[in-house]
C-alpha cells in the first residue's frame, strides 16, 4: 500500500496586518477609539471592469480631543523605500490634507521589526520635508545620514516620536496613550 502525498499550502504571514491588528487591540485595551479603513479585494478578472476608490490612509485614532490620521508601515528592513509601491502619493496627499484641519494630527507610523520592533510616528509635514531633502540632495541639519531613496531607521529615531511597545506572548502591545500625549504636546 502506497501512501498518498498530501501537500499543505502554507499560509503567508502578513506582518503588516498583524501590526495593524496589534495596534487596534492596544487601542481597545486603552479605551482609545481606533478605526481601520479596510481594503477591498477585487478578483483579478474584474479589476479592469470595476473602479474602487483608494483608501486615503489606513486608520483613524481619536483620543484626548484630537483625531489622528495614520498610515501604517511595517517591514523587516532598516529603512522604508519612497517607492510608490510602498508609500503611495495619494496617501501622502491625503495625510497632508488631513493635517490642515484643527485638532488633527496626521502622519506615518513606521514599524521596524528587525530593530527590536521599534516603532516611530513621523508627522506628515516632517516626512515630506525629509523626503524632499533626501530626493533632491538639499542642505540639511539632520545628525544622521540621509538616504536618497528611503527613510532609514536612524532618521525615524531622530525626527519621530517612538511608540513604546512590549511583547505579550506572541503579539505586541503598543502604549498608544503615551504616544497620544507626546504627539499632542509636540504638535499643539
Amino acid at each position: 500500500m502506497t501512501k498518498k502525498k498530501t501537500t499543505k499550502k502554507t499560509k503567508r504571514v502578513n506582518h503588516g496586518k498583524i501590526f495593524e491588528e496589534s495596534l487596534e487591540s492596544s487601542a481597545k485595551k486603552l479605551e482609545i477609539f481606533f478605526s481601520r479603513n479596510r481594503d477591498v479585494f477585487i478578483p483579478p478578472e474584474f479589476r479592469t471592469r470595476m473602479r474602487v476608490p483608494k483608501n486615503p490612509y489606513d486608520n483613524l485614532l481619536f483620543s484626548e480631543g484630537h483625531l489622528f490620521a495614520l498610515e501604517l508601515k511595517s517591514n523587516q528592513a532598516k529603512s522604508f523605500s519612497f517607492n510608490e509601491s510602498i508609500i503611495k502619493e495619494h496617501q501622502i496627499e491625503s495625510l497632508l490634507e488631513a493635517s490642515t484641519y484643527k485638532d488633527v494630527i496626521a502622519g506615518i507610523i513606521f514599524n521596524f521589526r528587525s530593530m527590536d520592533n521599534r516603532t516611530f510616528f513621523i508627522e506628515i509635514n516632517d516626512f515630506i520635508k525629509y523626503k524632499d531633502i533626501a530626493e533632491n540632495q538639499k542642505e540639511h541639519t539632520y545628525k544622521n545620514k540621509i538616504n536618497r531613496s528611503s527613510i532609514p531607521f536612524a532618521i525615524c529615531e531622530e525626527i519621530g516620536i517612538e511608540i513604546e511597545n512590549e511583547l505579550l506572548r506572541t503579539r505586541y502591545h503598543y502604549h498608544l496613550d503615551r504616544f497620544v500625549r507626546e504627539a499632542i504636546q509636540q504638535f499643539y
